[in-house]
């Protein structure tokens, strides 16, 4: 957290304590004069007073990967990460990038190694503004699919990298997939990896979130031996990879997808506080988008709360507002329509309205949504048709929504 989004954040919570909102109402407003025109499958970091944006594109008939950085609501220029032959382009595993607290950063993607995929890395001591040559982040290179990463900055410096690996063609674990963990050091060096979780879903999405503690929680979709696939999460010191927690679920839904589901879950902190969201879509019940929060650093969560039900279809983000409460963003169908949806979710009582973000469609080619919290609120960033869309979501609170004083 930046000191001007920390100062903003304490005044905030002095007037708006964040136990007493409850039904909190959210304000979104789009942003045309940042779209990115031709450009798909974003994801995006805050930092400090910038906004990080990377995104695929295609200029004369050559995929790139690229970034840009928003700074006093103008984009720079583009910066080229990747315009490989080898590039892979997928609707749900996109690149990923993190900033150190160092100024290193780390930004990661997918190439073909030949026989199926993996993950492709580049470190920098500038804050993305000059790259080390691209190496691949993982040692197997016999596995048929690597991908699906999360990367948390650690605090003295580096980075934790976790990610999905299957098994090689031709044995008895080609269809088995890990997730896999391993430090990158400041200078941008590979240390040990270690297994997480021997058995996870292929194609969900991981993500991941560090605290002041140094204790990270990584949560991903979990598969038993009977093809149970629910939200799991394990918690521990990448520095200390034997502290690892097994894996623990925040949903127990017992659910039996034909397949992988591609609906990982989502996690956002602020302090000690931290926000998961899960998707099910169990036959003979309607899907659901749910939501489990902790106050402990991500060691317990608690019960899951049905955030979205009928007409839910997912690929949901979470990030918190400046007054310590987390948003969450989905695709949803509302009357035939395929819209980005947000709705903010309290600690306490019950979740503010649903409001619309933007209208897309229940294609996979509409990607994911990514959320990342800012001084003055969460912006979102999305496909919007052809191009990369932003919108900006704020709270906006009644005095009827302050009806508890009761402090956690």
């Amino acid at each position: 957290m930046s000191f001007v989004f920390g100062c903003a954040l304490s005044l905030l919570q002095v007037a708006n304590p964040v136990h007493e909102i409850k039904n909190p109402r959210i304000t979104i407003v789009e942003l045309p004069e940042l779209t990115i025109e031709g450009a798909k499958y974003p994801t995006i970091v805050q930092a400090g007073d910038v906004l990080y944006v990377n995104y695929f594109i295609e200029k004369n008939k050559i995929t790139r990967l690229e970034q840009r950085r928003l700074i006093n609501g103008a984009f720079t220029p583009p910066t080229l990460i990747s315009a490989s032959k080898n590039l892979m382009v997928n609707w749900a595993d996109r690149p990923r990038f993190a900033l150190g607290h160092d100024d290193s950063s780390l930004v990661t993607w997918l190439e073909s190694n030949g026989h199926g995929y993996g993950i492709k890395y580049m470190f920098s001591r500038e804050s993305g503004a000059a790259y080390t040559e691209a190496k691949w982040l993982h040692q197997d290179q016999e596995g048929a699919e690597h991908g699906f990463v999360s990367l948390v900055p650690l605090k003295l410096g580096g980075f934790f990298a976790v990610w999905l690996q299957g098994g090689a063609f031709g044995t008895e674990d080609a269809y088995q997939t890990s997730l896999m963990g391993l430090v990158i050091n400041a200078d941008g060096v590979l240390g040990d990896e270690f297994v997480l979780d021997d058995r996870v879903c292929d194609c969900c999405d991981t993500d991941a979130e560090i605290f002041d503690s140094g204790n990270v929680v990584v949560t991903f979709r979990d598969r038993s031996d009977d093809e149970e696939r629910d939200i799991y999460y394990v918690r521990g010191n990448p520095l200390e990879p034997d502290s690892f927690s097994g894996a623990k679920p925040i949903s127990l839904d017992e659910w039996k997808p034909n397949g992988c589901p591609v609906n990982g879950p989502a996690i956002a902190s602020l302090g000690r506080h931290t926000a998961a969201l899960t998707y099910c879509n169990k036959q003979w019940s309607t899907p659901r988008l749910q939501i489990s929060q902790s106050n402990g650093g991500g060691k317990k969560f608690g019960l899951v709360t049905i955030l979205s039900a009928k007409n839910t279809i997912g690929r949901a983000d979470i990030a918190y507002l400046p007054e310590g409460i987390p948003v969450a963003a989905w695709l949803h169908t509302i009357e035939d329509e395929v819209w980005w949806v947000a709705r903010a979710v309290p600690r306490k009582g019950m979740a503010g309205p649903r409001e619309k973000i933007s209208k897309s469609s229940s294609a996979r080619n509409s990607g994911f949504i990514s959320l990342a919290s800012t001084a003055t609120g969460v912006i979102a960033c999305y496909n919007d048709g052809d191009d990369i869309g932003f919108s900006s979501i704020e709270f906006e609170q009644a005095a009827a929504d302050v009806v508890d004083t009761e402090v956690e």
